[in-house]
């Protein structure tokens, strides 16, 4: 069944962002288990809500150390350890020095 409010759709986006309050960078695809998370790399989400459109977005830079190579990206519900929940893979991008790496992340619910 399709959810035919928009703010069925808002409550839906926003509960997925309060689920996924941390982003970390991953030297492969995380896949569904989160694996190759790139120690050092999560940092917290600060979700903005759209026009009860049903889409969250939030812009995050991660700290990238040298040698290292982002492959992917993963969704977490901690700071540290805690659960995997969502990501996938990122155009790969190999750092020789420390960096960083700016993510846009967004959720549609449709």
């Amino acid at each position: 069944m399709p959810i035919d409010t928009a703010r069925q759709r808002e409550n839906l986006a926003a509960a997925y962002a309060a689920a996924a309050t941390h982003v970390a960078a991953h030297s492969t695809d995380p896949g569904t288990t989160g694996t190759g998370e790139i120690a050092g790399s999560r940092k917290a989400i600060s979700w903005t809500a759209g026009t009860v459109d049903g889409v969250v977005t939030a812009t995050v830079t991660l700290d990238i150390p040298s040698g290292a190579t982002v492959a992917g990206i993963g969704l977490w519900d901690a700071s540290v350890g805690g659960n995997y929940l969502d990501g996938g893979p990122v155009t790969s991008q190999a750092y020789s020095a420390n960096g960083t790496y700016t993510i846009t992340l967004t959720y549609t619910q449709s």
